[in-house]
């Protein structure tokens, strides 16, 4: 039995969206994602639903509840998204990988944007400031790859 090519790169990414970026401590809850809640993808910002203990995927400003964290458990055909009903596991502290929507700098605010993207531009009307959190990693365009730091203390 022949053995199919393997090839690797060298370059390992440093994450993805919705990763644990780090083994300092961090708290995870579960919830459960709001029946009327759209799909809520790995790494973005959720909101607090009118029901207890259920999150929704932000379609304004309201009460940030935490980041999605990855759950290779979920069924392949969810793809990568948690999906009205299912189980989601929400980080409430800690560091994690997402997308930073802009150019970012280690120790600046993190602002979620209405549909729970994170940014470093204030936007008064639309996009609500994280408090406690800041940006841990630098990026150098729009939507890279950075580590977001929650329940930062100064």
């Amino acid at each position: 039995m022949a053995f199919p090519p393997v090839s690797y790169s060298r370059d390992t990414p440093a994450g993805y969206p919705g990763m644990i970026a780090t083994t300092e401590p961090h708290f995870i809850t579960s919830m459960i994602v709001a029946a009327a809640s759209g799909n809520i993808p790995f790494g973005v910002g959720v909101i607090y639903d009118t029901v207890e203990d259920t999150v929704k995927l932000p379609a304004a400003i309201g009460k940030f509840a935490g980041v999605a964290v990855v759950d290779r458990t979920l069924p392949f055909a969810n793809g990568e998204v948690y999906k009205p009903y299912d189980q989601i596991s929400v980080m409430r502290n800690g560091s994690i990988w997402v997308t930073a929507l802009v150019a970012v700098a280690q120790g600046d605010p993190v602002y979620m944007t209405p549909t729970g993207g994170f940014t470093n531009v204030s936007n008064s009307a639309v996009n609500q400031l994280i408090e406690n959190a800041e940006w841990a990693s630098v990026t150098s365009g729009t939507n890279q790859l950075a580590r977001l730091r929650l329940g930062v203390t100064k």
